[in-house]
């Protein structure tokens, strides 16, 4: 132990009985000095009290690609390692060791041109009492940079009772293909005849082939209304979702790596990443229904 170890001890000692500035005068350290190596001192304590909590985040960081806000880090660390922590200590933890979360961009979308309406079945009853009785299904575009900037396009359809997305095709086109390539999969996965299917007024959903394929799988048609976003906004959430958290786990550039990593991501979302009021993944909440 150096000199200044020893002083710095000799002061901590005494503090209680005797003033600081008295006892400085008496050792080789300065007032300023002695406060310095007490708040390097208090910080490594600190350090040492939250490093199994940290180790423990840490993984549930990483999990999530640090895309969790720190109410469903709470959750995790509860579902994970069955302990509680208090929301302040877990806001500090993140601001002391940078474990930033994400901001979502807010995604503004135009508009197609009508062929057919329906009426607003859904009227924002985002809702559903059991699995299989109300979808919403929309289409996004992801960009691709290489070998040149192009675009792929995303039709997700989302199970409105446990926010599962239960089916989704990606193509070069935004065209009813798009829409009917996600329709078959929800066909092979199953619903409740007449469950709603609620769209905006995209070209693809005001369709007339694509509300007689509707009709033709027993889905009843539900539509937002005009320039309304927040009719449909269930799904343009997951969309908002996926274009903040997924490059938090990779960030592709080919068309190859964009397929990859939505359909890892979709993958993530349905098993791992914790619904803020299910506190637990949407097919967790589905298979405890079930269970």
């Amino acid at each position: 132990m150096s000199v200044y170890d020893e002083d710095f001890e000799f002061i901590l000692a005494h503090k209680e009985q005797y003033p600081v500035k008295q006892l400085v005068k008496i050792t080789s350290l300065s007032r300023s000095g002695f406060y310095k190596k007490l708040n390097k001192s208090n910080t490594r304590t600190q350090e040492q009290k939250d490093k199994p909590l940290l180790n423990m985040m840490l993984s549930i960081y990483i999990t999530h690609g640090g895309n969790l806000g720190n109410t469903r880090f709470k959750d995790e660390l509860f579902n994970k390692y069955n302990i509680v922590v208090n929301i302040k200590r877990i806001a500090r933890m993140r601001r002391m060791y940078n474990l930033p979360l994400k901001t979502m961009k807010r995604k503004y979308k135009v508009r197609n041109h009508l062929h057919v309406l329906v009426d607003n079945l859904l009227n924002r009853n985002f809702r559903a009492i059991k699995p299989g009785v109300k979808f919403s299904i929309d289409i996004t575009y992801l960009e691709v940079l290489k070998p040149h900037k192009n675009f792929l396009f995303l039709c997700a359809i989302k199970d409105l009772y446990n926010n599962e997305i239960v089916a989704y095709s990606i193509g070069q086109n935004q065209t009813i293909s798009l829409v009917y390539a996600a329709l078959k999969q929800l066909k092979e996965k199953g619903f409740v005849k007449g469950a709603i299917l609620h769209s905006d007024q995209g070209a693809q959903f005001t369709n007339p082939s694509y509300r007689n394929r509707l009709k033709e799988m027993h889905l009843t048609q539900s539509m937002s209304r005009r320039g309304n976003c927040w009719d449909n906004a269930c799904i343009e959430s997951f969309f908002g979702k996926l274009k903040t958290e997924m490059p938090g786990f990779s960030i592709p550039e080919t068309e190859e790596e964009m397929i990859k990593s939505v359909t890892n991501y979709i993958t993530y979302y349905n098993e791992v990443r914790p619904q803020l009021k299910f506190k637990m993944s949407p097919v967790a909440h589905r298979l405890k229904l079930e269970a």
